[in-house]
């Protein structure tokens, strides 16, 4: 059986949050995912919200008319798509292709 659409998204976020945590913040203690306290907590509340979307998180947050996170938890998930997103593309390519495709579905929606 495939990954659901909440495994899918907790993979991908924690792929870009090490990205972005390994370089970002090198001298943080690191959790078993390798991910430092700030890294884990912005990616579990971003789970929590994407859990609780009005709309059955259909498509990419970007895309939505509503953001459920405001302020600084937005500002914060936001700098770790910013600096991991395009790195995605060569460190993990089907998870590309995966974003792309729910992006391009929900547009079509």
């Amino acid at each position: 059986m495939g990954k659901t659409t909440e495994q899918r998204d907790r993979a991908t976020l924690e792929a870009m949050g090490r990205i972005f945590c390994s370089s970002k913040h090198k001298n943080a203690g690191k959790d078993e995912t390798g991910l430092c306290a700030q890294c884990r907590d912005t990616i579990e509340f971003t789970l929590e919200r994407t859990a609780a979307c009005p709309y059955g998180h259909v498509g990419n947050c970007q895309d939505c008319d509503i953001h459920c996170q405001q302020g600084e938890a937005r500002e914060r998930i936001r700098e770790i798509m910013r600096y991991a997103a395009p790195k995605m593309t060569f460190l993990h390519p089907l998870m590309t292709v995966e974003y792309l495709r729910k992006k391009l579905g929900a547009k079509r929606a």
